[in-house]
């Protein structure tokens, strides 16, 4: 009688670790969740300032910037005189409002008309994440630091310089890009990340 309850109760016991082991199988079998590479990360939204230089002017405007795959939203406000403004657009073209003022062309002619510079949206979805534009002019003189992240290159008639490089989630993302092209400058100091699916 006892021999039969020890195999009974062996038996049991080794029923309830099979299920365990099928369970713990099942969860090593589910495909992990891929990352996706810094380059094809394309859905997020910044918060910073942007700071601009021309001949003629130099001001500060602060800037929410969201880009769901090609498609980018921009909103900037800045000091009496700019006021604030919305742009809308992809890499062929873009649309700005600014108070009653409606402009829709190619994003880098709204730029020069917005800002006083060709500074493209499209380049910029790139630099700001402290990389080569991908659909621009082929860069030149760049220059990475020892963990390969990039300090500067040249591109689209900038040069441009990354640094305060931090960890936001999985990537590591320059907090400032500055830019100089002849007389004009501009400097981004990015305040927050968030990415989302």
């Amino acid at each position: 009688m006892k021999y039969q309850i020890i195999v009974v109760i062996s038996a049991l016991l080794l029923s309830q670790l099979s299920g365990c082991v099928s369970v713990i199988h099942k969860e090593l079998d589910q495909p992990a969740q891929e990352i996706p590479t810094l380059s094809q990360l394309d859905h997020w939204k910044i918060t910073g300032k942007l700071a601009i230089r021309t001949p003629q002017k130099a001001q500060s405007i602060n800037l929410a910037w969201q880009q769901q795959d090609n498609n980018y939203n921009l909103k900037l406000s800045g000091p009496l005189g700019f006021g604030s403004a919305t742009i809308i657009g992809d890499p062929e073209q873009a649309t700005i409002q600014q108070g009653s003022k409606v402009l829709t062309g190619a994003p880098n002619q709204l730029g020069t008309k917005l800002l006083g510079m060709p500074l493209s949206a499209d380049a910029m979805r790139w630099w700001i994440k402290g990389l080569i534009s991908p659909n621009h002019s082929k860069a030149s003189n760049i220059v990475t630091q020892e963990n390969s992240l990039i300090s500067s290159f040249q591109q689209n008639g900038w040069r441009l310089k990354f640094s305060d490089y931090q960890l936001q989630g999985d990537y590591s993302l320059p907090k400032k890009i500055s830019g100089r092209h002849g007389d004009l400058s501009f400097k981004l100091v990015v305040a927050q990340w968030h990415f989302f699916n």
